[in-house]
């Protein structure tokens, strides 16, 4: 199976969400920045990507719209990381293509868990 790319700009979440996944058996590729994760996805194929809304060179919703534009129906399932409430999140995703959100704070055997449900689709 492909790996899941994790685009986080918080090097402490970015380290433990990596290893829980790990520990999981789940292969893990990381970016500090939407434009690294999006460079990263023109040159491997991920299973998911795992993406924080808030990062400090391009919000989580431009990334999710340039993997959109760039990959159309051939893109890989998004998962939006993210310690908003997420029914204010859920009405700015609209039109958008997310499997899910992720909430921060997160328990790593849910969090982990998740992420295999998401991977088997």
């Amino acid at each position: 199976m492909s790996p899941v790319l994790l685009i986080e700009d918080d090097p402490d979440i970015r380290v433990l969400v990596e290893m829980t996944l790990r520990m999981h058996g789940i292969e893990t590729m990381t970016c500090g920045q939407g434009k690294q994760g999006l460079e990263a996805l023109e040159f491997a194929d991920f299973s998911l990507v795992i993406l924080d809304v808030m990062m400090p060179d391009m919000s989580g919703y431009e990334v999710i719209r340039r993997i959109s534009q760039r990959f159309g129906s051939q893109a890989p399932p998004i998962a939006l990381f993210s310690a908003r409430p997420q029914d204010a999140l859920a009405r700015e995703l609209e039109g958008m293509s997310v499997a899910c959100i992720l909430p921060k704070p997160f328990e790593p055997e849910q969090l982990a868990e998740r992420v295999e449900e998401l991977m088997r689709k």
